[in-house]
């Protein structure tokens, strides 16, 4: 496994970015962090979801530099059992605000790799110009939209809008429905989806956090995942989040059903080596 290209970028110009990107020995991931509902700071760091990507990313940097995982299931119980304990270490009792993220990982090993992913993250796998499989869901978004729609024509006070989300994000913790989100909550439920696939149809591997999905998804920047794969191996990763960036500051704006106008991006491209 290679890394042919990495890029980030915050959503917002007053906060850091909550997104992470990187790789260690045979796994390769984004992690996008789930901004915290109110400003409080209960664990150590600049926030609560703070603390949380920051631990998820060097956990993962850690159990990459083994070299022994071949199983996305193995290295997310593995990432479960150190953010439940490091969380307990130094969390009041009774913390209200547990702080999630979504995860996109892969896991490379001989002849294969396993895409993976808790949460909204998206991973595609090229073999050549071509997708040959998309790992990704669009269950919360279509949930948000919702949301928004609800809270316009029932002209929710912020109150009653923050009440609401605090209630889905439970349900994702908790996995009350097919898809959740990773936390080091006590009761936390990890829906795994994942595909597996030879090396030779995975010849290139990008995984992203769902603001750089916007591109495709939302903004309609290119037709297809094709089309911005074709352009990421042109122009970069950075090129894409440039015309994201670009995007958001136009007047053309966001079509309408997002609680955030812009949002946090992060994005790797793996080079699975199969073709040296």
């Amino acid at each position: 496994m290679k890394v042919l290209d990495i890029t980030g970028s915050p959503g917002s110009r007053t906060k850091p970015t909550e997104d992470r990107a990187g790789s260690s020995g045979n796994l390769g991931w984004v992690i996008d962090g789930a901004t915290d509902f109110t400003n409080e700071r209960t664990l150590p760091g600049s926030s609560n979801v703070q603390w949380l990507v920051d631990v998820v990313d060097r956990g993962l940097r850690e159990l990459g530099a083994l070299n022994k995982f071949t199983k996305v299931a193995d290295v997310f119980d593995r990432l479960g059992e150190t953010v439940r304990a490091e969380l307990a270490s130094v969390a009041p009792s009774g913390l209200r605000h547990h702080p999630c993220c979504s995860i996109g990982l892969a896991v490379f090993d001989d002849g294969s790799v396993e895409l993976g992913r808790i949460g909204d993250a998206v991973l595609v796998a090229y073999a050549g110009d071509l997708v040959e499989q998309q790992v990704s869901t669009d269950f919360f978004d279509r949930r948000e939209a919702r949301a928004v729609r609800q809270s316009r024509s029932a002209r929710q006070t912020k109150e009653e809008i923050v009440a609401a989300m605090f209630s889905r994000r439970m349900e994702y913790i908790t996995g009350v429905h097919p898809e959740s989100v990773f936390s080091g909550h006590p009761a936390g439920v990890f829906h795994v989806h994942r595909h597996t696939m030879p090396l030779q149809l995975a010849e290139t591997v990008l995984i992203c956090t769902d603001g750089f999905a916007r591109a495709v998804d939302d903004y309609r920047l290119f037709p297809d995942w094709q089309e911005l794969g074709r352009y990421a191996r042109h122009a970069g990763l950075e090129g894409v989040t440039r015309l994201i960036r670009r995007h958001e500051a136009s007047s053309a704006g966001l079509p309408g059903e997002k609680f955030k106008s812009a949002d946090d991006v992060a994005a790797i491209l793996l080079d699975s080596e199969s073709r040296r």
